[in-house]
C-alpha cells in the first residue's frame, strides 16, 4: 500500500530535503524501484519528491532543522500576530476616541485605511520586484516590522534558530520578510476593524472632517466617490452625500464647534458605513489578495530554490529514467525445451503477459526489471520467498495465457521452484510458460551464460511444450 503523500511544498519538506542531501548518496535503481511504486505521480515529480523526502527522512542525522525552524517561526508568527492585532485595537481606539466635543475627523482615519495600505504595498512590490538588493533593503528599513525583529532578536526562542544552517537565498529571505509583513498588516486591520465595529455599536459617535487645504464640499464628494469606486454601485448608501460632507465640515477654533455642527450631530453617525467599507475594501481585502499573491510569488520561489538543491535534479531524473544499461542493445531469443531439442527463435516484439511472477523477487524488484526490458503485464504476482507453498499454489490456480517468469539466474534451481513449476504446467488455464533467468541489478540484470546453462538443464528436465527460456544477450 503506497504512503499517502503531502501535495504541499512547504519551508519544512524543503529543509528537510535539504538535509537529506546532504549525506544521501543517488542511488538510481531505489529512485526508479520508488517512482515505479507510485506510478499515480508519474506527471506530478514535485509531489513524487516530497513523498521520496517523507520515506528517506530517517536518513538525517541529529535534529531536524525543519522542527527547529518551524517552532521558532510559530513562536514568532503568534507573538507578531497578536502584538498587530492588539495594536490594531489600539489605533482604532484611538483614532475613533469622542468626547463629545469635538467630532472624529474622518480624515486621519482615511489616511491610515486607505492610504497607509496602498503606499505599503507599492513599497512591497517595488521591493519584489527590483533587482537591486540595496533599494530592496532600503525599503524594508520603512516598515515597523523589520525595527520590531531586530528588537526581538534578544527573545528566548530566536535561540532555536541561531547557528542553524538554512540554505535561503536573499531573493527568498526577501520574499519570506514582504509575505510576513502582508500578514501581520492584514492582522493590523482586522484589530482596526473590529474597533470600528465595537465603537459604533456602543457608543453615539459623530464624524467630521476638517483640513487646511481649501477643499469644496462638492470636491471632497467626488474624492471620496472615487475611493469608493468598488463598492458605490453596490452599497450606494455608503457614499457620504454632498449635503452629509458639508453639514460635517468644521474648523477648530479653539475648542469651539461651528453651530451647525452641534445641530446635525446625530446625522454624522452616518459616515461609519464609508469608512467601514473602506476598511474593508483597502485594508483588508485589498491586503488580503496581495498577501495571497505574495505567498504565490513564495511558493514559485520556493520551487525553484528545491530544483536547484544539489541532488534534486539527479533524483527526478533517476524517477523518468528506466534503470537500464546505456553502453548496449537487447535482442531476445526464446529456447524451447522439449526433451532433446532445443530450438532458439528470435521474438519480433513484446508480449502483453497475462502476469508477471517473480521467484524470491518482491513486487518492487519485479517492477524494476519490467522497467528495464520494457515489459507490460496485466497483473504482478511474487512466489516462493516468504510464501506458503498453499499461497503460491493459489495464485497459480488464478493465472491464465502467457506467463512470464522471472528468476535469479545466480541461484540454481531449488526443488520448491521445481515443485511450483509443476504447478504451473499443470494449470490447463496457462498457454504458456516463458521464464527469464535474470543478473544482479548492479550489472542491470544481465545473466552468465554459465549461470543460464544451469537453468536450461534444470528447467528441461520438466517435459512440457509449455515451458520455454527467454535470453536477453548483448548484439
Amino acid at each position: 500500500m503506497s504512503m499517502q503523500s503531502n501535495s504541499k511544498l512547504s519551508i519544512k519538506s524543503y529543509l528537510d530535503i535539504y538535509q537529506i542531501l546532504k549525506d544521501y548518496k543517488i542511488n538510481h535503481e531505489e529512485n526508479r524501484s520508488f517512482a515505479l511504486k507510485h506510478k499515480e505521480l508519474e506527471t506530478k515529480p514535485i509531489e513524487l519528491l516530497l513523498l521520496w523526502a517523507k520515506a528517506q527522512r530517517h536518513r538525517i542525522k541529529g535534529d531536524l532543522i525543519s522542527k527547529k525552524y518551524a517552532e521558532y517561526s510559530s513562536s514568532i508568527n503568534s507573538l507578531f500576530g497578536i502584538i498587530s492585532l492588539i495594536f490594531g485595537f489600539l489605533v482604532g481606539f484611538g483614532l475613533l476616541s469622542y468626547s463629545g466635543k469635538m467630532p472624529v475627523n474622518v480624515i486621519y482615519y482615511l489616511l491610515i485605511v486607505v492610504a497607509i495600505p496602498i503606499v505599503s504595498i507599492t513599497l512591497s512590490t517595488i521591493a519584489i520586484f527590483t533587482k537591486s538588493n540595496t533599494v530592496a533593503n532600503f525599503i524594508t528599513l520603512l516598515f515597523p516590522m523589520h525595527w520590531l525583529e531586530s528588537i526581538f532578536k534578544h527573545i528566548p526562542f530566536k535561540k532555536r534558530i541561531e547557528g542553524l544552517e538554512l540554505p535561503f537565498s536573499s531573493k527568498f529571505s526577501k520574499l519570506l520578510f514582504i509575505n510576513r509583513l502582508q500578514l501581520y498588516s492584514l492582522i493590523f486591520s482586522i484589530g482596526i476593524f473590529l474597533a470600528l465595529l465595537i465603537m459604533v455599536v456602543s457608543k453615539d459617535i459623530a464624524f467630521g472632517w476638517t483640513t487646511t487645504l481649501q477643499i469644496e464640499s462638492s470636491t471632497f464628494h467626488s474624492i471620496l466617490s472615487a475611493i469608493g469606486i468598488w463598492w458605490r454601485d453596490l452599497v450606494p448608501s455608503a457614499i457620504p452625500s454632498v449635503e452629509l460632507i458639508d453639514m460635517s465640515h468644521f474648523f477648530r477654533l479653539g475648542e469651539r464647534l461651528d453651530s451647525s455642527i452641534i445641530q446635525n450631530a446625530d446625522k454624522l453617525g452616518a459616515w461609519w458605513k464609508y469608512l467601514a467599507m473602506a476598511t474593508l475594501f483597502y485594508s483588508i481585502i485589498l491586503r488580503l489578495l496581495f498577501w495571497l499573491f505574495t505567498s504565490f510569488l513564495l511558493k514559485r520561489e520556493l520551487t525553484r530554490e528545491l530544483l536547484a538543491l544539489n541532488g534534486v535534479k539527479e533524483i527526478l531524473h533517476n524517477f523518468q529514467t528506466p534503470f537500464i544499461s546505456t553502453q548496449s542493445s537487447y535482442s531476445e531469443r526464446e529456447l524451447v525445451l522439449d526433451g532433446e531439442k532445443k530450438e532458439a527463435i528470435l521474438k519480433d516484439k513484446k508480449e502483453l503477459y497475462s502476469a508477471v511472477l517473480g521467484w524470491n523477487f518482491t513486487v518492487d524488484e519485479i517492477n524494476l526489471v519490467n522497467d528495464n526490458k520494457d515489459i507490460k503485464a496485466e497483473s504482478i504476482f511474487q512466489l516462493g520467498g516468504g510464501n506458503s507453498f498453499e499461497v503460491d499454489k493459489k495464485i497459480v490456480d488464478s493465472l491464465k495465457g502467457t506467463i512470464l517468469l522471472y528468476v535469479k539466474s545466480w541461484e540454481p534451481p531449488t526443488m520448491d521452484f521445481l515443485d511450483t513449476l509443476e504447478l504451473l504446467v499443470e494449470n490447463r488455464a496457462i498457454k504458456r510458460i516463458e521464464i527469464l533467468p535474470v543478473g544482479l541489478a548492479k550489472d542491470f540484470y544481465r545473466n552468465r551464460e554459465e549461470d543460464l546453462d544451469v537453468w536450461k538443464r534444470k528447467v528441461g528436465t520438466i517435459k512440457s511444450d509449455k515451458v520455454w527460456i527467454i535470453d536477453y544477450a548483448t548484439k
